[in-house]
């Protein structure tokens, strides 16, 4: 009997192990694939969201000249656009699209916050270097094409993550999740 059962063992490993190799045969194609179609859509917003974010660098200085340096919504302006700036400045060597999307969304919140806070201040709302820092940065849209463009491949891409079999494909070989831009006046 506990040489059925050994041999029932040794089975089950068996059919375990080529399942994960199938998996990762079948799989790691098509995440590959969605992942490369992700970062070639992240391309043509490079050099918008440059823009842009040189323009949000623009208000965090009008915030400063009016005296709201201090303000936590300005310092961490400053922070998160050092950061971007790190990532962006890289030139060809641009790997990391996900983290480059990421840095992206939190400037875009940190836009949002520093409007609240020019909105909600009775001093910084008289500003005309501030109101014309956010006139310019609203100007500074990247096109809605590519910013569709690059949602719909994350979309396809976090799809293609999903299941039981991908998922653990995908954690096992590095395939981590990639946000979607979302950008915010």
């Amino acid at each position: 009997m506990t040489r059925r059962l050994r041999w029932l063992f040794v089975l089950v490993v068996a059919l375990a192990v080529a399942t994960v190799v199938a998996g990762v045969v079948v799989v790691q194609p098509k995440l590959s694939d969605a992942r490369d179609r992700v970062d070639a859509r992240w391309l043509p917003l490079r050099a918008p969201l440059a823009a842009r974010y040189e323009a949000l660098a623009k208000v965090g200085q009008a915030f400063t000249t009016a005296g709201a340096g201090s303000r936590t919504v300005t310092k961490a302006l400053d922070a998160q656009l050092r950061g971007w700036q790190q990532l962006a400045g890289r030139g060809d060597a641009h790997d990391q699209p996900g983290a480059e999307a990421a840095a992206a969304n939190a400037l875009e919140a940190l836009a949002r916050r520093a409007r609240a806070n020019f909105a909600a201040s009775d001093k910084l709302k008289t500003d005309q270097g501030i109101a014309a820092a956010f006139a310019a940065f609203d100007q500074s849209v990247p096109p809605v094409a590519a910013v569709t463009a690059y949602n719909a491949a994350v979309r396809s891409y976090e799809h293609e993550r999903t299941g039981i079999v991908h998922r653990l494909v995908a954690s096992v070989l590095g395939y981590d999740d990639q946000p979607a831009l979302v950008l915010g006046t």
